[in-house]
């Protein structure tokens, strides 16, 4: 793997950080983050929540396009990755109630026909956490950006690597963004309110929406599950954009998924495990069935490395 840069601080992230913020409440609801990335067990209970407001280039939702193709974020990848060959393509939004500090992880890759415009957040996960497909890996240059000033609520990373120190970005945060590669550096949100904030009852169906008076509330099954203030509700926004490549690559497309489960299998041959082949791995991603099935993830029997095998646990 390629070494990674180091983040960069970006201030001012927004020429109007209040119209940013407004769109928050103006695209609500959003569902659960495990209602798209059904991957670590007992996570469905946590109040973190998320919307895609662009894909694949493309404005999802009214007023996505400033923040797509915002200036100042785009210098930014261009100064910290050394090219002016990038594309805009990403921008998701974060929801997060009072909870624990969330999973230490990096973030979902992309890969040459491999997108997450085609392919389920789970089987792109396992690829990138496999690291068979590094030479098919798009680079992507990534912004993260917060608006909340209450207790917790950091944004921690380890842009040195798991063994290297943990760097931290604290409330009150002032119109300021990181940027970096999230793709491959480790990082995760802190614990979000009081210590002792209590975890409502809820499970990965769950949605977070304004009810009126600054006020946000997560909702299941008709029934409201907790209320909170504005100020206690963290939100965050992460900007992608494709580092552009001169190399020819041989595309790994959707019509060729058993080919990347071909990689999968010859891995697990090569490491003397006991598995079984799903009939149809790629369907069982996009149904969310169960889970995203592929063999690697399920019998991970000789990890390559730490990351592997932190990532694949889940799935034992």
């Amino acid at each position: 793997m390629s070494s990674i840069p180091k983040p960069i601080c970006i201030e001012p992230a927004f020429d109007d950080p209040e119209q940013v913020r407004a769109l928050f409440e103006r695209h609500a609801p959003y569902r659960t983050n495990a209602y798209y990335l059904p991957i670590r067990s007992g996570s469905s209970g946590l109040p973190w929540f998320r919307g895609t407001w662009a894909s694949g280039g493309e404005p999802l939702v009214a007023g996505a396009e400033t923040i797509l193709h915002n200036q100042l974020f785009i210098e930014a990848a261009r100064t910290l990755f050394g090219t002016s060959r990038l594309r805009p393509s990403l921008v998701v939004v974060n929801v997060n109630a009072p909870m624990p500090a969330g999973p230490t992880h990096v973030d979902i890759p992309t890969f040459h026909g491999a997108t997450r415009e085609q392919y389920p957040l789970g089987f792109l996960r396992a690829m990138g956490v496999s690291e068979l497909f590094e030479r098919w890996r798009v680079i992507q240059a990534g912004a993260v950006s917060w608006f909340y000033d209450g207790p917790g609520g950091n944004f921690e990373y380890w842009p040195e690597g798991r063994d290297g120190p943990m760097r931290t970005e604290r409330p009150p945060f002032r119109n300021v963004a990181i940027m970096a590669d999230n793709d491959r550096m480790y990082h995760r949100i802190g614990r979000v309110g009081a210590p002792d904030a209590k975890l409502p009852r809820m499970t990965a169906a769950a949605e977070i929406r304004p009810v009126g008076d600054g006020n946000g509330a997560i909702m299941e099954n008709g029934e409201t599950r907790a209320t909170y203030p504005s100020a206690a509700i963290r939100l965050s926004l992460v900007w992608k954009a494709d580092l552009e490549t001169e190399a020819n690559f041989e595309s790994l497309t959707l019509d060729r998924v058993m080919s990347v489960m071909s990689i999968f299998i010859a891995d697990l041959r090569q490491q003397g495990a006991d598995f079984h082949v799903p009939a149809d791995p790629f369907r069982q991603c996009l149904d969310g069935s169960s889970g995203p099935q592929l063999p690697w993830m399920v019998h991970p029997q000789r990890p390559r490395n730490e990351m592997r095998s932190e990532l694949a646990k889940p799935y034992q």
